[in-house]
């Protein structure tokens, strides 16, 4: 249920986006302080106040990329270059490495 008002408010933000990883185990095991500081980068992202990275392997691609310091909860917010955000990945360090590696940062 926490995670459904959490999803609604990024749905909100972002618009229409995919949510992937294993992001309803992550996002229920997240504190509140980690769920707010999500979203505030979320935020941040879709103002324009995080810098993104350009992907090496798709060129249409942009990246933002979530590392709380206080736990292994990393994500990747993806977003069309000069368009809609994708997807917002969120899983554990190891994950996060393979689809970033996937994804050509």
């Amino acid at each position: 249920m926490v995670n459904d008002i959490i999803k609604q408010e990024i749905i909100k933000i972002l618009g229409d986006v995919d949510f992937e990883g294993h992001f309803d185990k992550i996002l229920l095991n997240m504190n509140e302080n980690t769920k707010n500081i999500l979203i505030s980068w979320i935020e941040s992202c879709k103002n324009k106040k995080e810098p993104p990275a350009q992907s090496k392997k798709h060129k249409e691609l942009i990246a933002f990329f979530f590392k709380p310091n206080m736990n292994n909860i990393r994500g990747i917010l993806t977003k069309k270059k000069n368009s809609f955000f994708i997807a917002l990945f969120l899983d554990n360090h190891k994950y996060y490495d393979r689809e970033r590696k996937k994804l050509g940062y």
